[in-house]
């Protein structure tokens, strides 16, 4: 089995990277092949709205690192992927990555009924894990109709990926101290067995 953690966190060796690495040793623990992804090291564009991917499904047209990075996703059997909360939203890198996901997409429409139709060139079933790290704690201080909105929203990152089967696992009040997943120790450990669960259900 195969498992890539995906890290959309701009911080080196913070507390999203400290979760996914804890995923990843987890599911390397049950003998998967793993490899870890930092987007802050890759040069990545914004989709350009081109629509050129819809003359080759599931193949975009920019030339950076985000589309042979998509293109390896396809290959794995699990996906682990993680982002900090900035200003009530993903990171500007995991927006990125999911916004260029588009290239995978064709919405159409049904000719004898008028519906709307979606095509996916992203292969199913592939297992996701997602962490999501925020400073503020649960419930927020201020604003907290903002992460009632963000929660909707990460429910596109399952469907765009097609996820067999999928899980969210939240870090609340980590303030900014990027140590702050690596001190504690019960979240840690549930990020390990969330990995080890990959290979378990792909059996």
């Amino acid at each position: 089995m195969k498992v890539i953690g995906i890290n959309a966190s701009p911080r080196k060796k913070a507390n999203t990277q400290t979760l996914i690495e804890a995923a990843l040793a987890g599911a390397a623990d049950k003998g998967a092949e793993t490899r870890l992804v930092n987007l802050r090291e890759l040069q990545i564009n914004g989709c350009l709205g081109c629509e050129g991917c819809k003359k080759q499904l599931g193949k975009c047209v920019q030339k950076d690192d985000l589309t042979p990075l998509m293109q390896e996703m396809t290959t794995f059997d699990a996906i682990v992927l993680g982002t900090p909360v900035y200003w009530y939203h993903v990171s500007a890198q995991f927006k990125i990555l999911v916004d260029r996901l588009y290239s995978f997409f064709d919405l159409g429409v049904d000719p004898q009924t008028g519906k709307t139709t979606i095509k996916s060139a992203f292969p199913a079933g592939k297992e996701l894990l997602m962490f999501i790290s925020r400073g503020d704690p649960e419930p927020a201080p201020m604003y907290g109709q903002f992460y009632k909105h963000l929660d909707e929203w990460l429910n596109i990152v399952p469907f765009s990926l097609g996820a067999g089967q999928f899980e969210f696992i939240h870090q609340y009040g980590a303030n900014l101290d990027r140590k702050s997943a690596a001190n504690d120790v019960e979240l840690i450990q549930k990020a390990r067995l969330a990995g080890e669960k990959l290979t378990i259900r792909e059996s």
